[in-house]
C-alpha cells in the first residue's frame, strides 16, 4: 500500500515538477528477473528510475538510514532494503538474488557512488556477478536532470527538467563462469551500453576513481 501510493505520487509529482520524459520503457520486461542499471548522479535517482515504469523496483539504500525508525518503516515500505557500502555484505547479496529468483525488478548502480553527472565512472564488479548467478535481464539506464534537480551536497530541490532513457538489455553469457576476464568485459559492455543513451555525444567513461 505504501509503494503504490508513493509511486502514484511520486510519479505525479515528477511530471508536474520535473516535466518527467521517459523513453524506452519498452526494452524493460514485463515479466522475469531484471536488474536496472542507472548512472547515479542524485539521491533523487531511485525515485525518478522507479516511477518511469510500472513494475514495482526494489532497491538498496544505505544501512545507516534504517537506523531512524521512521525512515526505516517508510524505506521498507517502498520496497528499500539495506546495503553497507564498505564492504561486500553476504546479507544483502543473498537478499538481491533472492528477490530475482522471484522474478522481482532490482535497481543497482553500477558505479556505486554517484558521479558528477559528467561523465561515468567504471562498473564495480558486484552487478557482473549478480547477472551471473541470477540470469536476471540487465538493462542499462541513463537519465539527466537529478544532478541538477538535487545536486551534491544540496538540500534544495530545483525545478528542472529531467529525463529518463531505457536501452536494450544485456545478460551476462549464459553458462558463462563469473572470472575476472567474464566480469570485467561485462562491466565494460555494460558502462558501454549505458553511456551509448546519452545521444548525440556520451560521457566519458573513467577507468578509475
Amino acid at each position: 500500500m505504501i509503494y503504490a501510493i508513493g509511486c502514484h505520487l511520486c510519479r505525479w509529482i515528477a511530471r508536474i515538477f520535473f516535466a518527467l520524459s521517459v523513453e524506452g520503457q519498452a526494452h524493460v520486461p514485463e515479466s522475469g528477473p531484471v536488474i536496472l542499471a542507472p548512472n547515479h548522479v542524485s539521491y533523487l535517482d531511485p525515485v525518478v528510475v522507479g516511477v518511469s515504469i510500472r513494475r514495482r523496483v526494489h532497491f538498496m539504500a544505505k544501512k545507516e538510514l534504517f537506523r531512524n525508525p521512521l525512515v526505516g518503516w517508510l524505506l521498507h515500505g517502498v520496497q528499500a532494503y539495506p546495503v553497507t557500502r564498505e564492504r561486500v555484505d553476504p546479507s544483502t547479496l543473498k537478499r538481491t538474488l533472492s528477490l530475482l529468483a522471484a522474478g522481482q525488478v532490482v535497481l543497482m548502480f553500477p558505479e556505486g557512488t554517484r558521479g558528477d553527472g559528467r561523465t561515468l565512472g567504471p562498473a564495480k564488479s558486484g552487478i557482473a556477478v549478480v547477472a551471473a548467478r541470477s540470469g536476471a535481464a540487465v538493462v542499462p539506464v541513463f537519465h539527466w536532470g537529478a544532478e541538477q534537480a538535487l545536486p551534491r551536497g544540496s538540500r534544495r530541490v530545483r525545478r528542472v527538467p529531467i529525463r529518463v532513457r531505457f536501452g536494450p538489455p544485456l545478460r551476462f553469457p549464459a553458462g558463462g563462469r563469473p572470472d575476472r576476464e567474464a566480469v570485467e568485459d561485462f562491466c565494460r559492455e555494460l558502462m558501454e551500453a549505458i553511456a551509448a543513451l546519452r545521444l548525440p555525444a556520451g560521457p566519458s567513461i573513467l577507468t578509475s576513481r
